[in-house]
């Protein structure tokens, strides 16, 4: 079995499971120990990004509003606790950053789809 949601590293402190590798790019604070699949010779990263997406032609104004709320956010001591009590880092993008990455990501998922042979309905 493999686990990749977040919570499972209370499993691991219990004995319920063990944990043989991480998907970031970076070892885990929690779990400096463990290697990353990428360590092991495996060219797979796997982060969660939290977005905040809207339409293609919102007003600058609204988006640059949701930014500095959401970037303000990302501050709290309480939003980093929980994130670190789950194994998750805090990935910081931009609005134009994220844009490029869930174009990449997509893009990216698309092309691994196709290699599996999966098709979608």
């Amino acid at each position: 079995m493999v686990i990749s949601d977040p919570g499972w590293g209370s499993l691991a402190e219990s004995g319920k499971a063990r944990v043989l590798a991480t998907l970031g790019d970076m070892r885990l604070k929690r779990w400096p120990q463990v290697p990353t699949l990428k360590e092991l010779g495996h060219d797979i990263v796997v982060n969660s990004p939290i977005g905040l997406a809207g339409p293609k032609d919102m007003d600058p104004k609204v988006v640059k509003v949701l930014h500095d709320a959401f970037r303000k956010a990302t501050a709290n001591p309480a939003y980093n606790r929980a994130l670190e009590q789950n194994d998750q880092v805090l990935i910081y993008m931009g609005s134009e950053e994220y844009r490029k990455y869930a174009i990449e990501q997509t893009t990216r998922e698309k092309l691994f789809v196709q290699e599996l042979g999966i098709k979608l309905d």
